[in-house]
């Protein structure tokens, strides 16, 4: 019997190569130029810290434009301290599933509008309505998760198309 369990990678550029591209360490180095097969290795188990250059680089060689937002939500200081709420990783998915969901938040957006404005108005947020403003962030939230994740795979689309 065979063992079938997944492999552990230690970090999303790792199983990028080796599980999207099915290159080894050595190849990826040829095609990167100036990322040695070490220094690949060092940045892939997490022993070096990535530089903002190594990983443009990186997504542009693996055609993975989501390694730039990844970096900036996971790895970047900015990012990954959790006090600014602006930078995170969207969900990628196929573009069907990606305007689904686009739709779906879009349409609960008439009603979170006028809600909004009865709460804005005042310019003040009362205790009563602040459970009610939370909500109308979260779904504002959703939908800008989701235009990231429709803008990562029109990137990705475009740049096939260019090739």
């Amino acid at each position: 019997m065979t063992d079938k369990r997944e492999k552990q990678y230690s970090s999303l550029y790792e199983q990028i190569r080796d599980k999207k591209l099915h290159w080894t360490r050595a190849k990826a180095a040829l095609e990167l130029k100036c990322i040695g097969e070490d220094r690949l290795e060092r940045i892939e188990k997490n022993r070096a810290a990535i530089r903002p250059d190594e990983v443009l680089i990186l997504a542009e060689v693996y055609d993975e434009p989501s390694l730039c937002n990844y970096y900036c939500a996971m790895q970047c200081p900015i990012g990954k301290d959790g006090s600014i709420p602006y930078i995170e990783q969207p969900e990628q998915s196929e573009l069907p599933i990606i305007v689904l969901q686009m739709i779906a938040s879009l349409n609960s957006t008439s009603q979170m509008k006028d809600r909004l404005i009865e709460i804005a108005a005042d310019g003040d947020v009362t205790e009563d309505e602040l459970e009610e403003f939370e909500a109308i962030r979260q779904e504002l939230d959703k939908i800008t998760s989701t235009v990231k994740a429709l803008e990562m795979w029109a990137d990705k689309a475009i740049k096939k198309d260019v090739k």
